[in-house]
């Protein structure tokens, strides 16, 4: 028995509360328990331990988050500060030397001016515009050490251009994939959840619509969903209803003209013969008829236990059959291989309505039988001169016939292919008329394959 299930409006209400959920709990577990990014700038330690790295100092783990000085070049000159557009300060350069134990005169320190990244750090009055940490100039922009080697040139160092992403947005991004990830199993669940249903739903109302004794629709999935899906049953179970008691009703007015012709048929025997031969020819017209519309009635697109079925050797069938009886039917052209799921004895009384009109009105048939993209394509060609188009839909009715009369000398009661068409429409399939370029009438029958 399922479980109640959720309305659509609360399972989303849900999902969206628990993403936010999620999306806020991961940042917040990142920022709490991982360690906090460092940002991108270079300070005055940085650039003593480009310069003069500690003893004892490499391979420390902290030196994987410091900013590699790039080796700018070996210049005759140290560097202008007014030529590249940077700002000196010498208090920068009397840090520097002091840190590293380099005099002074020998070093040149130059920098661009920051006006823009200072926050949080304090930018003090008289720095050019570089904020401070605890005393410590932080250089967010480009930083150029110029350091005088023994032989009077100046070796220039310079600080890596800034990345495309920062650490901190790095980190930013990480914390979105990580709720994403986490989140994708959520949603597709709950999509899964949702969409199964509604798929199931949809091919069950698909074969409702070929079928109408159809098993009912399952109810399942979101309680909007199975409101519809008890509606629908309902509906249907209605109308499977009212079929069977109107069927029953002109099954047994039919039944019940059986009575009237008997006794017309015994009365008329004692009259002449001039009178008595036309009126049994009209007896036996109408207990044709009779019998034929209890027939259709009752199995006309009646589909018993279906089963998996190769309709080449159906069809093959058929036309020796007909051969037999004396048809112009010719051998069928099959390709590939044809199988459907269905009911072969209402299968066969389909290609078998077809092949008799075809011989019937059309003086022979020809048959094609072709499986592709998943469907049976079976094409019944017979000879004759065609049909108007305006009247071609007509031949699907009840007691339509292409030829006017009413003569069971030139043909039947139309019945024949309004059965096929129901049992072919039964087995979720279509029969369509056509007249060919050449002349001839083309029947069409497509079917799911296999």
């Amino acid at each position: 028995m399922n479980r109640r299930a959720l309305p659509i409006l609360w399972q989303t209400l849900l999902l969206i509360v628990a993403t936010l959920i999620v999306a806020q709990l991961v940042p917040t577990a990142f920022f709490m328990f991982g360690p906090q990014p460092r940002p991108d700038f270079v300070s005055m330690r940085d650039l003593a331990d480009a310069i003069a790295p500690p003893i004892g100092r490499r391979g420390h783990p902290r030196d994987r988050e410091r900013p590699r000085m790039l080796l700018s070049g070996v210049a005759d000159m140290p560097p202008d500060p007014h030529a590249l557009g940077m700002v000196a300060n010498p208090e920068f350069t009397e840090a520097l030397a002091r840190l590293t134990g380099i005099a002074a005169d020998r070093l040149r320190l130059v920098y661009e001016s920051d006006q823009s990244q200072s926050f949080p750090y304090h930018r003090e009055r008289d720095t050019g515009g570089v904020p401070m940490r605890h005393g410590d100039p932080l250089f967010f922009n480009t930083v150029l050490v110029g350091v005088e080697q023994p032989d009077g040139r100046w070796q220039l160092l310079r600080s890596p251009p800034r990345p495309w992403l920062s650490q901190w947005q790095k980190r930013f991004l990480l914390w979105f994939a990580t709720s994403a990830i986490l989140m994708l199993p959520v949603a597709f669940l709950f999509a899964r959840r949702i969409t199964r249903p509604m798929r199931r739903f949809a091919t069950a109302v698909e074969t409702l619509g070929h079928d109408p004794d159809a098993p009912p629709v399952p109810v399942e999935g979101p309680a909007e969903l199975r409101l519809t899906a008890q509606a629908l049953n309902t509906m249907q179970q209605r109308l499977q209803d009212y079929l069977a008691e109107r069927t029953a009703m002109i099954g047994a007015i039919a039944h019940d003209l059986r009575t009237p012709l008997a006794r017309i048929a015994f009365r008329i025997e004692g009259a002449p013969e001039a009178v008595r031969s036309p009126v049994q020819a009209d007896i036996e017209q109408m207990r044709a008829m009779v019998a034929a519309t209890i027939g259709y009635l009752r199995s006309g697109a009646g589909v018993g236990e279906r089963a998996a079925i190769d309709l080449a050797p159906l069809v093959a069938r058929v036309a020796a059959h007909a051969r037999e009886m004396g048809g112009s039917v010719a051998p069928v052209t099959a390709q590939g291989r044809c199988v459907v799921t269905g009911d072969a004895l209402a299968l066969e009384r389909l290609v078998q309505n077809l092949v008799d009109n075809a011989v019937k009105y059309g003086g022979g048939a020809e048959l094609e039988l072709a499986c592709a993209e998943g469907l049976v394509r079976l094409q019944v060609i017979d000879r004759g001169p065609g049909i108007a188009p305006e009247l071609i839909e007509r031949l699907f009715r009840p007691f339509e016939r292409g030829e006017p009369s009413r003569s069971r000398a030139t043909g039947g009661l139309g019945l024949g292919l309004a059965i096929a068409r129901a049992i072919a429409v039964a087995h979720g399939g279509t029969l369509q008329a056509m007249n060919r370029n050449g002349g001839g009438l083309e029947m069409v029958c497509m079917l799911p394959a296999v």
